[in-house]
């Protein structure tokens, strides 16, 4: 009697289940999803870039960073929500948790990442030693940008991408490595007067090659001062000075004889000294006891390269200046004359001698860049054709 009386209830309540859905609606799957910038699970990762955490078709509601021991990593949303960026420095040999969650345009929310990643132990330290320009020299058309690191760079290429020289007039110009404890930057042609120039490395968390990591970043500004100029005659036996492209003073002077001849090409102004002490063995000259030795101290010297050439004072030799070369390089002025120059000469200025048989190379110190033709020496960036 009970299954009898049970069974008109069990068809009614199937027949209604058949007009009528027993199950409930499917959740709705959020459209928003969550990438980082760093893959989970990775290692030795360089901290040189920041930590990003990206929302697709979506917004984030949620991001948290933490280091070993809890710590947070600060960080701000851009991009209307989109994108999260962390906003102080990864720090080497670290392991990051990231958690964060998102939502799409319906509020349906995504289900959230969580992922972890660890940051690199360098082998070595490796970070810029110095700039030249330094932080608030002024200089002239003709200097260079040099960056010296505090160690050998094996990869070229990923130090320079993280280098930077901003002039605040539109400058067309390379990098060019000297060596792989430095590389210089120069212009086409000429800076522009008046201009500034900032040079950043942001070499923090780089791999400089074989582990060795940058970490510091560094970060100077310079500016260009007067168009001034000087050109060296080694036949007319003049120096002949410019500033802002007028002719100012032609000065009697005295070049290299012709076993010493002065190099010809443009030199760069670099080093003033009232007095310095001069040696012919320093330079690869008369060695002491041969003919030609000299050793002495003489006033007011400009240094025009690093092989032992300079505009210096030279009272021995006034006789000879503007009449013949009798010196061992150097360009040799009058006392007037060379003190007038002195006072005048910016660091930075061109020096270019003419007329002589012997260039100025690669070999003569670290400021031949002008003796390069720009199209060679835009070859001598790591990032050339890159």
């Amino acid at each position: 009697m009970q299954v009898a009386k049970g069974w008109p209830l069990i068809v009614g309540t199937a027949l209604a289940c058949a007009l009528t859905s027993c199950t409930e609606p499917a959740p709705k799957v959020s459209a928003a999803s969550v990438t980082t910038s760093v893959p989970d699970g990775a290692a030795q990762v360089g901290p040189s870039d920041p930590l990003v955490v990206t929302a697709h078709r979506g917004v984030l509601t949620s991001v948290t960073v933490t280091a070993d021991g809890g710590t947070a990593v600060p960080g701000e949303l851009t991009d209307g929500g989109r994108r999260w960026s962390s906003t102080a420095p990864l720090e080497f040999s670290k392991t990051y948790r990231v958690r964060a969650s998102a939502q799409d345009a319906e509020r349906i929310p995504a289900p959230p990442t969580s992922s972890t990643f660890t940051t690199a132990t360098p082998v070595d330290e490796i970070t810029v030693d110095r700039t030249r320009p330094a932080a608030g020299d002024e200089v002239g058309i003709a200097m260079p940008v040099s960056i010296y690191f505090s160690k050998p760079v094996t990869d070229r290429a990923a130090v320079e991408r993280r280098l930077s020289v901003e002039p605040s007039v539109p400058t067309e110009g390379s990098f060019h490595w000297m060596s792989d404890e430095q590389v210089n930057w120069r212009p086409k042609d000429y800076w522009q007067p008046g201009t500034t120039v900032r040079v950043r490395a942001r070499l923090y968390g780089v791999d400089a090659g074989g582990g060795v990591m940058g970490t510091a970043d560094h970060e100077a500004e310079f500016r260009i001062g007067r168009d001034q100029r000087a050109v060296g005659d080694v036949n007319s036996h003049t120096l002949t000075v410019f500033q802002d492209g007028q002719e100012i003073k032609q000065l009697p002077a005295s070049y290299g004889r012709s076993v010493y001849p002065t190099q010809y090409g443009v030199h760069v102004a670099f080093e003033k000294h009232t007095s310095t002490r001069m040696r012919s063995d320093t330079w690869g000259g008369p060695q002491k006891g041969e003919p030609g030795y000299y050793d002495e101290v003489l006033p007011y010297a400009v240094r025009i390269s690093n092989n032992g050439e300079f505009v210096h004072v030279n009272p021995a030799t006034v006789w000879a200046q503007g009449e013949s070369n009798v010196s061992h390089g150097c360009v040799n002025l009058s006392p007037d004359n060379g003190k007038w120059f002195f006072d005048f000469v910016q660091i930075g200025d061109p020096v270019e001698i003419v007329g002589s048989d012997r260039p100025l190379t690669t070999a003569d110190g670290d400021i031949p860049d002008w003796t390069i033709p720009y199209e060679e020496y835009v070859k001598g960036s790591a990032l050339y054709q890159q």
